[in-house]
């Protein structure tokens, strides 16, 4: 889901996420010269925290077993990243076989890394300064109720499974509020292709790949509709929002 979220409702509709914990448990250890291994917790499972999205707070849990899929597809390739930064080259990739992923029940990450790489040795001496503080991971959660659930009004969330794409060594946790967006134009075309978006949200992407077109290019849909709209939407969010009573503490 793009933009902002008009209402609690619509927190169940963000399918894609990226979550962070502290850096509790990790070691970089020169296993020979020519491997450095890191081991890390990525996740920990049946513990809530809470997540900020643009409506304030709600608190999510991940269950035990939620990655349990993902780990017993050996074609479901994951890699390990710094900062979730995609575009650049992984650190290690379960495909390559330098990325072992478990869950014990929670997520562990071993990765066997080149230290000829820049890129590592960034890691390892970022991680050993103190400057990156924790794992984070990038998932997709599925389009099922029974998998991830809600109470009634939308300030609690349990998941179940998990469709896991990376892990990341990052100095903090990507914002909250945009964790559910579009982060690159690979994921919207993911999104897309497995019809995750809701439909003015898919409408909205679609006006803004026509308007990227040549001016003469016929656009059935015009993006003043959708200004339109999405200003209507702003506004009543804010109501919204000022209407609220302050959070506790």
């Amino acid at each position: 889901m793009s933009g902002p979220l008009n209402d609690f409702p619509d927190r169940a509709g963000v399918r894609q996420a990226i979550r962070s914990h502290d850096l509790t448990s990790f070691e970089f250890r020169d296993d020979s010269a020519e491997v450095l291994t890191f081991e890390g917790v990525a996740s920990v499972v049946d513990t809530p925290y809470t997540v900020r999205d643009s409506l304030g707070e709600f608190t999510e849990t991940i269950r035990a077993g939620a990655f349990n899929r993902t780990l017993r597809n050996a074609k479901a390739d994951v890699a390990l990243f710094i900062n979730h930064d995609t575009r650049a080259l992984p650190l290690a990739t379960r495909a390559a076989g330098n990325l072992r992923l478990s869950a014990d029940p929670n997520l562990r990450v071993v990765a066997d890394l080149n230290p000829l790489r820049p890129s590592v040795q960034e890691a390892r001496h970022a991680v050993a300064d103190g400057q990156a503080r924790q794992m984070s991971i990038g998932f997709r959660v599925p389009n099922d109720p029974a998998k991830d659930q809600w109470n009634a009004d939308y300030t609690e969330r349990v998941i179940h499974e998990i469709n896991l794409h990376e892990t990341s060594i990052v100095w903090q946790g990507a914002s909250p509020t945009t964790s559910g967006g579009m982060r690159s134009f690979d994921e919207l075309m993911e999104s897309l292709v497995d019809l995750t978006l809701a439909e003015d949200d898919l409408r909205r992407a679609i006006t803004a790949l026509q308007l990227r077109l040549p001016a003469d290019t016929p656009v059935e849909v015009t993006a003043d509709l959708f200004a339109e709209r999405d200003r209507a939407d702003r506004e009543r969010l804010e109501r919204k929002i000022a209407d609220r009573p302050p959070l506790a503490g």
